[in-house]
């Protein structure tokens, strides 16, 4: 949305101004006081985030202002999430509860045109008062967005005054959660990765209330120095090394030397220039991570090593680590790092530990406690790290797989379960191999198993046992490892929960289809545009709407075949949605259509979640007879075509939206019934935990960890736990 020039009689768009609030009753007070200040319009609304564990902000609920609770965890970030989820206007102004906004600030924001393009606009940061720090302030720019705009890595700013669009914010994901400090800088390098831009406004103006003390003005620069060194654990170059301590002893020489020259105020702006910056450099060695309200110091009946989590196309996984909990089980997730695009809250109630949120001190400590510890293990770790590399694996060191090997062994964890025969398998064979924890693993498809898989015979003969989402997938890794070792090779689905994946509204009977996924060779997204065109050459086959949700490195030739086709009017890109956004769409659509295909490289889908996720919401379905959609998709309720077959595709297509609105809602009814029978994630998780040797539970139980050996079998706890 363009807006116009507020300041001239033009109409701005609503804004909502996100406050994240931790502090006291008199902070509060003062919090209110400096909003109620504000010059609102109609629409405008301000949401408080109580980040607070005992809800100091009470119930505030004055028309447009109002309060949502955030009290999980101790970071401003999830609160800021929280509370920017609570309203759907069309901007987002993040601000802190020691800012004061100056009246027309709303306004200020939109006294110049902001173009499409623009993704976030850094508002100004002055001092609030006039004392030594805030003078001190005012004269480095803290704060300030020119200081941000100028980084030496990428151009940023900070959420003391930042507006936000909303779609731009949707867009990556909100902010990363779980840390302390860094994430509105990571939060504006990942908007300008996604193709947003950032632009100053600086006539739209807040005034911050500082430290009031050096003390307290250099424990705050620690924690800036924290956050530092995580992003530049996330974005390798991007914190400054020598130049800072450079910078620290320049600052020492230069106070001496302006104070020796009588120039005294000068002289104190350099001595807390050393101090802020001996500060950043102790902050460096601190941990980042939020404190996390929930059960962090219980003992994990399972650990579950993942790579980048929690990725917005493999929420699968959150969905089957929220049905072990419903089971009364204790998960806790390894994760190497936080992904670019966050599927937004998935980690809420779940407990992660990130490995890029280790510390050199971490890494220090629990290598020299690996080393002592376990001293032949250690080096057969890293003589076996020459063989993984040369099998097409980045291999971490040592030092990066100690940190949650220690984890494991002082909380007497014993079962490890690795998603994806990749990274997360190697971490897994790797803590076997260093704690002697057994470890297991579910082998998904696209490229852990057949595009480009690494090692993966050595990690799966390694594993206690194997799962895998499909019958396709269990006869290839069957063959792959023999009659003996292919006997641990196990089924379990990846599945839905039928609780969330209602239909709450009517079908349309119209004719709009959907496919939902990456933008990649394996979806067939290619021959779904080919077969619109098919379609497109009669009036009586002619699609109203093809509505592709999705993003990926194929876009591009996608819309531009379109254009080629003459069919850009009838087919939409919507990007990458939201798991809550995907399931709207969906309803709103006739037909779901996966035309999965092999790729080049060989990498392929197994048995895509959303197809059993459209069968939930009695959508009738159309895919390929390839990989494991023949176990899912029946005449009953779809169609099957051969792959790469845009012809065959659009012929199915047309046949189904033929079918008269009885006939649909019958082939939906029946397909729901076949999901809730075999793809009921609930019933599936129920399997991982009886091969996993978790005893059967229901929710709310006692965590008690399982017997080592002996009491019920697993297969007896899978009769029982699935009965």
């Amino acid at each position: 949305m363009t807006a116009a020039r507020s300041g001239q009689g033009g109409q701005r768009p609503a804004i909502a101004v996100i406050v994240p609030f931790y502090g006291s009753d008199q902070e509060a007070s003062e919090m209110i006081s400096a909003i109620d200040g504000l010059e609102r319009r109609p629409g405008d609304e301000i949401v408080l985030a109580d980040n607070t564990e005992e809800g100091v902000l009470g119930s505030i609920d004055r028309g447009d202002v109002r309060v949502v609770a955030a009290p999980d965890e101790a970071s401003a970030y999830y609160a800021r999430n929280v509370a920017a989820e609570a309203t759907e206007n069309p901007w987002l102004l993040f601000t802190d509860a020691d800012c004061i906004p100056v009246p027309g600030l709303l306004d200020a924001y939109f006294s110049a045109e902001i173009e499409d393009a623009c993704g976030a606009v850094a508002g100004e940061v002055l001092s609030a008062g006039t004392d030594l720090i805030s003078r001190y302030a005012d004269s480095r720019g803290f704060l300030s967005p020119r200081s941000g705009l100028r980084h030496p890595y990428r151009p940023a700013a900070v959420t003391a005054n930042l507006l936000v669009r909303r779609d731009a914010y949707r867009s990556i994901g909100g902010f990363h959660e779980g840390i302390n400090a860094g994430a509105d800088i990571d939060f504006c390098w990942r908007l300008q990765e996604a193709g947003w831009s950032l632009r100053e406004q600086p006539a739209a103006m807040v005034r911050h209330v500082h430290r009031p003390t050096l003390r307290a003005l250099a424990k705050q620069a620690a924690g800036y120095g924290a956050g530092n060194i995580w992003l530049n654990r996330r974005y390798p170059g991007s914190a400054q090394g020598l130049s800072a301590v450079r910078g620290l002893l320049r600052a020492i020489a230069g106070t001496a030397a302006l104070g020796l020259t009588a120039r005294f105020e000068r002289a104190r702006f350099k001595a807390i220039d050393g101090l802020l910056i001996a500060a950043d450099l102790v902050g460096r060695v601190r941990s980042n991570v939020a404190v996390s309200r929930d059960e962090a110091g219980k003992r994990a009946d399972v650990v579950i090593t993942v790579d980048a989590f929690p990725r917005l196309s493999e929420t699968f996984i959150v969905e089957e680590v929220r049905a072990l909990q419903r089971l009364g089980h204790s998960v806790r997730l390894e994760a190497v790092t936080r992904p670019e695009r966050p599927a937004l809250g998935a980690t809420r109630g779940l407990r992660v530990n990130y490995r890029e949120d280790d510390t050199l001190l971490d890494r220090l400590r629990c290598f020299a406690w690996a080393i002592a510890r376990h001293p032949l293990r250690s080096l057969r770790d890293r003589l076996a790290a020459g063989r993984w590399r040369a099998g097409g694996e980045e291999v971490t060191h040592l030092a990066s797989i100690a940190i949650p090997a220690r984890r494991l062994t002082r909380a007497g964890e014993g079962r490890v379960h690795a998603h994806f025969a990749r990274v997360a398998a190697l971490d897994g064979l790797r803590l076997q191999r260093l704690t002697g924890v057994p470890f297991s693993v579910t082998a998904h498809a696209t490229h852990d198993i057949f595009g480009d898989p690494a090692n993966l015979e050595e990690k799966l003969r390694a594993a206690a046992f194997v799962t895998t989402g499909c019958e396709y997938n269990v006869r290839y890794l069957r063959r792959l490892l023999g009659p003996d070792d292919g006997a641990r090779i196990h089924e379990v689905v990846m599945g839905i929960d039928p609780r969330r994946f209602t239909r709450s509204r009517p079908l349309p009977n119209g004719r709009v289809v959907i496919g939902v996924g990456r933008l990649i060779e394996t979806k067939g997204f290619g021959d779904l545009i080919e077969a619109v065109a098919n379609l497109e050459r009669s009036a009586s086959t002619r699609l109203d709407r093809l509505l592709l949700v999705g993003a990926g490195p194929l876009q591009a030739g996608l819309e531009r075949r379109a254009s080629e086709l003459g069919i850009s009017e009838r087919v939409e890109f919507a990007g990458a949605k939201e798991p809550h956004e995907v399931r709207v769409l969906m309803q709103e659509a006739d037909m779901l259509a996966m035309p999965c295909v092999i790729a080049a490289d060989g990498a392929r889908d197994s048995m895509p979640v959303v197809v059993k996720e459209a069968m939930a919401l009695e959508m009738m379905v159309v895919g390929t007879d390839e990989v494991g959609l023949p176990e899912l998709i029946r005449d009953d309720w779809g169609r099957l075509v051969p792959p790469r077959d845009p012809a065959s595709l659009a012929e199915a297509i047309a046949a189904l939206l033929a079918q008269p609105p009885g006939a649909r809602a019958a082939m939906g009814v029946s397909g729901r019934d076949f999901v809730l029978e075999h793809c009921n994630v609930d019933r599936e998780a129920a399997k991982l935990a009886a091969l996993l040797g978790l005893p059967a539970r229901g929710p709310g139980s006692d965590h008690q960890p399982a017997a080592a050996d002996g009491g019920t079998s697993d297969e007896d706890q899978l009769n029982q736990i699935v009965s």
